[in-house]
């Protein structure tokens, strides 16, 4: 039975997907979530994506460029789906949400890891939802039990007549810290699972551009008095959408360094992690496994035997 493909996008959403035999495999990216990053194209292992750049807008605005991916290279692994700091894009197996390649542990999931302790949140606060640039938390207030009211009075919190519940989309947090540095009563700890660098040589930035400015999804960047585009280091995740609308590449470096991730021993995630951060951070988190074996190591030789 030959392979079928199917190819449909619009504004909203491109689909892939292809029938072998009794399965059929789907990818879709969502362009509503979808920020125009380099991530997923460094990640696949088939080179099937691609970006498209797009044409200014109306207001003279910068444009991400579009996400394309070649439904005759892609694998349906969901390399790109694990790795989209935006959980835009989603592998499926006959119509059921699939990770293969995590399943078969064969690749790591980012660790997106956020902290909110509600319990000592302010009242009647919703900063969390209102500066969210991705629009992904969520503020409700719901009616305390006399329990609850005793058991805030015990722990020495404010005891109000209701309590703030914060949800959080976590599988499409880009761990920004918006979030954790403008909550009021900074209950919030974010932890990024990209670490890297990012510098604008203002010098070398054409006259008035703020390309890059247009284009970052997590509000990392801002307008100096001089007019030039300078970085907030807390907010920037590094994952690239700045990098591919700047008509000048010299005047924006960008590098990642390191990328938190669950426990993983397959050498397909060693291939990515070069991809997305280069040799030298690659090296570094051999270097830190094998530190990690050795301290394990000399621990069971020093531990009394059955234990």
């Amino acid at each position: 039975m030959p392979i079928k493909r199917y190819k449909e996008e619009d504004e909203d959403a491109l689909s892939i997907s292809q029938r072998l035999y009794a399965k059929r495999f789907g990818l879709t990216l969502d362009r509503q979530l979808c920020k125009g990053c380099v991530v997923c194209m460094l990640v696949c292992p088939r080179e099937a994506i691609v970006l498209k750049p797009v044409p200014k807008g109306p207001d003279g605005k910068a444009q991400p460029p579009l996400v394309d991916i070649d439904a005759n290279k892609c694998d349906y692994h969901a390399i790109c789906a694990v790795t989209c700091p935006f959980g835009a894009i989603k592998v499926t197996v006959d119509g059921e949400e699939t990770m293969p390649t995590v399943e078969k542990e064969a690749y790591p999931l980012l660790i997106r890891d956020i902290q909110i302790d509600s319990e000592r949140c302010d009242p009647d606060c919703k900063v969390c939802e209102e500066v969210c640039p991705l629009g992904i938390v969520s503020v409700k207030f719901e009616p305390l039990s006399p329990k609850e009211m005793e058991a805030r009075q015990e722990k020495g919190l404010p005891v109000t007549s209701q309590k703030t519940v914060v949800d959080v989309e976590k599988e499409l947090c880009a761990a920004c810290r918006v979030c954790e540095a403008e909550c009021p009563a900074k209950v919030i700890r974010v932890t990024k699972f990209f670490e890297g660098a990012i510098r604008i040589k203002q010098d070398l930035c054409p006259e008035g551009c703020q390309d890059c400015l247009d284009v970052c999804p997590v509000n990392a960047l801002y307008l100096g008095e001089d007019g030039k585009v300078y970085v907030n280091d807390m907010f920037c995740i590094y994952c690239g959408a700045c990098v591919n609308v700047c008509p000048r590449p010299e005047a924006l470096e960008l590098s990642r360094t390191a990328v938190r991730h669950t426990p993983i021993k397959s050498g397909a995630w060693n291939k990515a992690l070069e991809s997305l951060t280069s040799t030298s951070g690659l090296k570094r988190e051999i270097k830190a496994k094998r530190t990690a074996k050795a301290r394990d190591a000399i621990k069971k030789l020093k531990s009394p035997k059955g234990e």
